[in-house]
């Protein structure tokens, strides 16, 4: 059941993240924001839009360890470049320097809801990864992509 519970929420979070960063990619081309250095399309394609839903499919896998990994990173990484950039600072993609126009309150609106959806992403990672390692600590057989790899015995013992 928590199996079914962190893949569902995690899945959830991502799919409302991805919904409004559709909508503030409208805005940026409609405000013809576009134009923006190679290294943060990068970012954008690969943090923002392509590692959560990488994420999120691996939370229904028997790699949802590192699921919920991929989930908290990205959403971290999402959240820190979109509070820098749309809020701290100055320039073309910061809300409060948005010229007059019918862009603006998208803009501006998607960029408002994007920070609360990318942290509570980074919760949620954060929290499954905990849930999903308690159950190694309760003795319960440790989750295939953690860090430290399945447990494999030889069926025989090495003393």
């Amino acid at each position: 059941m928590m199996r079914r519970n962190v893949a569902f929420l995690g899945t959830a979070v991502v799919v409302v993240s991805a919904v409004v960063n559709v909508a503030h990619t409208a805005s940026h081309a409609g405000q013809h924001l576009m134009s923006l250095p190679g290294w943060q399309l990068a970012y954008i394609a690969i943090v923002i839009y392509a590692t959560p839903v990488v994420a999120a499919s691996l939370l229904w896998t028997r790699y949802r360890f590192a699921g919920a990994w991929l989930l908290a990173a990205s959403m971290a990484g999402s959240f820190a470049i979109g509070l820098l950039y749309h809020f701290v600072i100055p320039g073309p993609d910061n809300v409060f320097t948005q010229p007059p126009g019918t862009w603006r309150t998208a803009f501006g609106v998607s960029a408002a809801l994007l920070l609360p959806l990318q942290g509570a992403g980074c919760l949620v990672g954060l929290w499954a990864a905990r849930a999903l390692s308690r159950r190694v600590s309760d003795g319960g057989a440790r989750p295939v992509g953690s860090p430290a790899g399945p447990r494999r015995t030889t069926g025989r013992s090495l003393r």
